[in-house]
C-alpha cells in the first residue's frame, strides 16, 4: 500500500500543527528560531545541517519566522512516522498494522512534544530513521547508490547531532555484514562511500565559514581550528556525562528505574513492553537488523542514563520501539490467524491493526493536554515586557534559557536595537572573567539590569553594587516554556557619584 506512509504523516503533521507552539521560544528551542536566520552558529557542536535547513525553511512566508521555526519541527517529526512505516512495510507488517504502529510512535509525549517546537532533535529522528530504511534497501538490493546514498546521509546525520555517533558503528557492521560478497566483488565500493560520508559531514565547514562572516550569534566566535573544534567537539560538556568512565555501567543500572517510569509515563506500560517484545521477535526472525536496532537502542538508552537523563536522547529508543510495536502486532495477528479457518486469517490481521490504532488513538488523548503547546504564549510576553519596560540604551545579564529570546526579538524581529543583551555566555568567550566586571565597563555608560534563575548567583553582585526590584518576569527553567517568576533587577553603583555627569 504506497499510500500507507503519506496517511500516517500526513495525520501526524496536522496533530503536530495544530499543538504547535506559536511563537518564540526559551532557551535552546529559541536559540533554535534565531541562529538559522541570521546565519550564526549555535552552541556546541554547532549543528550545521539543521541551521542550513531551517535557514532554508525559514525563508517560507508563513507566520513569523518563530512559527517557521517550529513549523519545521512537525514536519521532521512527521516524516520520521512516515518513514517508520516504509520500514514496517519492508519488514513485512501489513499496512494498517505499519500505520498504528507509526502513529504510536507520533502519540509517544517525547516525540510530540519534540514535533512543536524548534530543535535539531526531529531531525536527528528522522536520519536515524531514513538510515535504517536506507540499509534495509541496501540489505535486498545491494546497489552502489544505496550504500553511497545512506552514507550521504549519515555524515548529514553527524552534521546535524553527534548522537548519531550511537547509531553509526552499528549501522556500518550491518551494511558490512548483509552486503559482504557485494563488497569483496566490488571493493570500490568502500571507498564510494565513505567519499560521499566525508561530503555529507563537511557541512561542518559552515562553522568557520560562517563565523568569518560576524554573525550577530556566533558562539565562541569559532574563527580559529582550535576555537572550531572546541564546538564540534562539545568539549564544554565533557565535565557532565561519565559514558567512557569505568562508572559508566553502574549508572546504567542505577539509572533502569527511573527509565522505566518515564517510558511508562510517556506512553503507558503497554507499549514499551510491547516494543520490548517485538524487538525480540525481529532478532529471532531477522537477526542481522534485529540485533542492530537492539544495539542502537541500548547505545542510545546507555547515554540517556549517563547524561543528565536528557529526554531528547530517547526518541530513537522510541522509534525502535515502535519499529517492535509493529512486528509485535503483526505477529500476534499471523499467530492467532493460524488458528483460525482460512477464511478468517484475514481477520485477524486486520484485528492486529484495528487494536494498534486504538492504542495510537487512546495514547493521543493521554498526551494531548500535556503535548499541547497551541495557547502558549509565554516567550513572546516574555519579550514584550522587557521590552517595554527597559529604557534607551539598557544592558540586561542574563542567562541563556532568558537570553535566546531576547536574542530573538533584537536580530530577528528587529526590536530595541539600542538594547545590549550580555549572557554568560558572552562573558565567559569575551574574556571578561566575571558578571561583575562586566557590569563595571558599563555601570556609566548605559542602565544595566541583571536576571537570574538562581537568585543565589547575585550574592557577588549585591556585595559589589545595589540591587534595585525592577520587574517581575515569567520565564523558563530549562524548557522551551514560561514555568516561574523571577525579578529582573536594576544594577546601581554603591556610590552615586562613582559615575560623574
Amino acid at each position: 500500500m504506497p499510500l500507507a506512509p503519506v496517511i500516517a504523516g500526513s495525520i501526524a503533521f496536522v496533530v503536530f500543527a495544530r499543538t504547535l507552539l506559536p511563537g518564540i521560544a526559551f532557551a535552546d528551542w529559541g536559540e533554535m528560531q534565531t541562529v538559522p536566520h541570521v546565519l550564526g552558529v549555535a552552541h556546541p557542536t554547532g549543528y550545521p545541517t539543521y541551521v542550513i535547513l531551517a535557514w532554508f525553511a525559514q525563508l517560507v512566508p508563513i507566520g513569523s519566522v518563530a512559527f517557521r521555526a517550529n513549523l519545521l519541527s512537525a514536519l521532521l517529526a512527521s516524516g520520521a512516522v512516515a518513514v517508520a512505516v516504509v520500514i514496517l512495510l519492508r519488514l513485512g507488517t501489513a499496512p494498517l498494522v505499519a500505520i498504528a504502529a507509526a502513529l504510536a510512535l507520533g502519540a509517544v509525549r517525547t516525540v510530540w512534544s519534540a514535533a512543536t517546537v524548534a530543535e535539531v532533535n526531529p531531525l536527528h529522528l528522522l536520519f536515524i530513521a531514513l538510515l535504517l530504511h536506507r540499509a534495509l534497501v541496501w540489505e535486498t538490493g545491494g546497489r552502489a547508490r544505496d550504500l553511497v546514498v545512506g552514507a550521504l546521509l549519515l555524515g548529514l546525520a553527524l552534521g546535524n547531532h553527534l548522537l548519531a555517533v550511537f547509531a553509526a558503528p552499528c549501522l556500518a557492521v550491518f551494511v558490512v555484514w548483509v552486503g559482504r560478497r557485494t563488497i569483496l566483488e566490488r571493493p570500490w565500493l568502500v571507498l564510494a562511500a565513505a567519499a560521499a560520508g566525508l561530503a555529507g559531514i563537511s557541512v561542518y565547514l559552515y562553522i568557520p565559514i560562517a563565523a568569518s562572516l560576524s554573525p550577530p550569534l556566533a558562539y565562541n566566535q569559532p574563527v580559529t581550528a582550535e576555537a572550531v573544534w572546541w564546538l564540534v567537539s562539545g568539549r564544554q560538556f565533557r565535565d557532565q556525562f561519565d559514558f567512557l568512565a569505568a562508572s559508566g555501567p553502574a549508572t546504567f543500572v542505577g539509572s533502569l528505574p527511573a527509565l522505566w517510569s518515564l517510558l511508562a509515563g510517556r506512553a503507558t506500560p503497554l507499549l514499551p513492553m510491547l516494543g520490548a517484545a517485538g524487538l525480540l521477535l525481529l532478532v529471532r526472525r531477522r537477526p542481522a537488523f534485529g540485533l542492530t536496532c537492539a544495539a542502537i537502542l541500548l547505545l542510545h538508552l546507555y547515554m540517556w542514563a549517563n547524561y543528565l537523563h536528557l529526554e531528547h536522547y530517547l526518541l530513537v529508543p522510541w522509534l525502535l520501539l515502535a519499529i517492535g510495536v509493529g512486528v509485535a502486532l503483526e505477529g500476534i495477528g499471523r499467530l492467532v490467524g493460524a488458528r483460525l479457518a482460512s477464511p478468517q486469517r484475514r481477520l485477524a490481521g486486520v484485528a492486529a491493526g484495528v487494536a494498534g490504532l486504538l492504542l495510537a488513538v487512546g495514547l493521543a488523548a493521554v498526551n494531548w493536554q500535556a503535548s499541547d503547546r497551541s495557547g502558549d504564549r509565554g516567550g513572546d510576553r516574555y519579550v514584550d515586557a522587557v521590552m517595554d519596560a527597559l529604557p534607551e540604551d539598557a544592558a540586561i545579564l542574563s542567562v541563556w534559557d532568558m537570553s535566546t529570546p531576547l536574542w530573538h526579538a533584537r536580530y530577528v524581529q528587529g526590536r530595541r536595537p539600542d538594547l545590549l543583551v550580555v549572557d554568560d555566555t558572552n562573558i565567559v568567550y569575551e574574556g571578561w572573567g566575571s558578571r561583575e566586571r562586566r557590569i563595571a565597563s558599563l555601570i556609566c555608560e548605559r542602565p544595566v539590569f541583571i536576571l537570574r534563575l538562581d537568585e543565589r548567583d547575585l550574592l557577588p553582585t549585591r556585595q559589589a553594587y545595589r540591587l534595585e526590584p525592577f520587574l517581575t518576569v515569567r520565564v523558563s527553567q530549562g524548557g522551551p516554556s514560561a514555568a516561574v517568576d523571577r525579578q529582573v533587577y536594576r544594577v546601581q553603583p554603591p556610590d552615586p557619584a562613582a559615575c560623574p555627569g
